[in-house]
């Protein structure tokens, strides 16, 4: 977590994961950072912590601040929160170190306990990765639903969907060799069912059809910050849309819990027979099945989705020196005197 120097950040609080305290006298529900490194409140819920009254917390945070205790800028933040009446408002947070120093000021058993829940929570977080308030879980199927939706979205995960297989593999398969270029060929395989099911292209077939340099983000959907880099946008997944990476997560679902279990009961699988297993899936849930190749395009949408991305950082130089950007021009170098620099 960054330190603040000279002003309070502005911050949403959606961007804080919340932990459920517990306890005879309250429940309230807390904002835990998204690195797990500290807990964030307001001073009304520290006062209902605490059981004493915001005026209280605020003259108990003043003695800690005017006392040198603790330095004001590192430990508050502003985070917009949504009240009673349905509007966002900023609201002061501070971080543990000053709940806790209001709190042994207010009292020492209750800060005590509630240090000691604090450190629970944070170590699961980081221990774990996450942090489940089921409370309000329980209360919103909105929430849960959404939270199942993102983890079917990380089990589907092309590394983790391979990997639980190869897992089930070591258990119960006949014919496999981790280094061998038929598993290899295999998973690639496998990627390509689940590619032509949502979209009826392979991998390779997305890339030549949607990487276009002159598409907003390269008519890439997912890639990790502000820029798609030279390996995201060699990976077939990426350019698939909302609705088709929906579709992929419940297939990859199906298809793992149908791998673990056979790989508990015991049964032997072999490549052949979970690639025919897929098909059946697919069919069932009356998605197109892959026939197989009829040509090998890898290297070429490679080289096409390379070509593509060097275009790409032409047009977001130019654009960002205010002008159009024309293919005809850079063709011409009309624009040389800008991507010179």
């Amino acid at each position: 977590m960054s330190k603040q120097s000279g002003r309070v950040e502005d911050k949403f609080q959606n961007e804080l994961v919340l932990a459920q305290y517990k306890t005879p006298e309250c429940e309230i529900n807390f904002g835990l950072s998204g690195d797990g490194e500290t807990i964030w409140a307001t001073q009304a819920q520290i006062a209902e912590a605490f059981d004493v009254t915001t005026a209280t917390i605020n003259h108990h945070l003043k003695n800690v601040f005017e006392e040198g205790e603790l330095d004001e800028k590192a430990v508050i933040r502003k985070y917009l929160i949504t009240a009673k009446d349905g509007k966002n408002y900023n609201t002061l947070h501070y971080n543990l170190d000053a709940i806790l120093s209001v709190g042994y000021r207010v009292s020492s058993a209750k800060a005590t306990k509630f240090r000691q829940w604090a450190n629970r929570t944070l170590s699961a977080f980081v221990q774990q990765g996450y942090v489940l308030n089921e409370t309000v879980l329980r209360a919103s199927p909105e929430k849960l639903n959404a939270l199942a939706a993102r983890v079917r979205a990380l089990r589907s995960e092309e590394r983790s969907v391979y990997e639980k297989v190869r897992e089930c593999f070591k258990v119960s398969a006949s014919d496999y060799e981790p280094s061998a270029p038929e598993v290899r060929r295999f998973y690639a395989l496998l990627q390509d069912k689940f590619h032509h099911a949502v979209t009826q292209m392979t991998g390779s077939k997305l890339i030549l059809d949607r990487a276009d340099h002159t598409a907003e983000n390269m008519g890439m959907v997912s890639f990790d910050g502000s820029v798609p880099t030279a390996r995201e946008v060699k990976i077939g997944k990426n350019y698939l849309r909302p609705e088709e990476l929906y579709q992929l997560h419940l297939l990859s679902e199906q298809f793992l819990l149908f791998a673990e279990s056979t790989a508990l009961r015991g049964q032997k699988m072999s490549m052949a027979s979970l690639g025919d297993q897929l098909d059946r899936l697919l069919t069932l849930n009356n998605y197109p099945v892959f026939e197989g190749y009829k040509d090998y395009l890898k290297d070429v949408a490679i080289d096409h989705a390379v070509a593509e991305l060097k275009n790409y950082r032409v047009r977001l130089k130019i654009e960002g020196a205010g002008l159009t950007y024309d293919p005809e021009g850079v063709a011409l170098g009309e624009y040389d005197d800008i991507l010179k620099n």
